[in-house]
């Protein structure tokens, strides 16, 4: 095993170059960003449809205990991406219900969805920034949306 070696440059009689085999050679992948857009031609698209994504919500939510007992109510805005391939990355809360919980749930949510048909703009799939408004309304003390699953 060869760690070092001296080479003599033919044109440089006396000048000595080193090479090292265990120097670490760095290779740096260039990412390219994918550009968000908010407005496109065909806009993203949950796998049915509106009335699907409704009932998604409907079927999936679980109205946060301390919330029932305290009857706080709401609507949480959560902003997400819809990428390139459909799917849902870089969830947030853009407007609070006033309630941390409802908020945590509604994010909880969003993050859960399957994948969705991506936007399309000239003919190709592109990221899409989107904004979900999840309502949270009580009926006397009971979650009038969804299954309570939290007892």
């Amino acid at each position: 095993e060869i760690e070092e070696s001296e080479l003599m440059s033919v044109e440089d009689q006396g000048e000595v170059v080193e090479i090292n085999e265990d120097a670490n050679i760095v290779v740096e992948e260039v990412v390219e960003e994918e550009q968000i857009y908010q407005v496109v031609e065909q806009q993203p698209e949950y796998p049915g449809g509106m009335q699907a994504l409704m009932k998604y919500l409907k079927d999936n939510i679980q109205y946060p205990r301390i919330s029932r007992e305290e009857n706080s109510q709401g609507m949480t805005y959560v902003g997400f991406i819809v990428s390139s391939t459909g799917e849902i990355r870089d969830v947030k809360v853009h407007k609070s219900s006033g309630d941390k919980y409802l908020d945590k749930e509604a994010e909880r949510l969003v993050k859960s969805m399957p994948k969705w048909t991506p936007g399309m703009q000239s003919g190709k799939n592109v990221a899409v920034k989107f904004t979900l408004p999840v309502v949270f309304r009580l009926d006397n003390g009971k979650a009038t949306k969804g299954k309570n699953k939290r007892k």
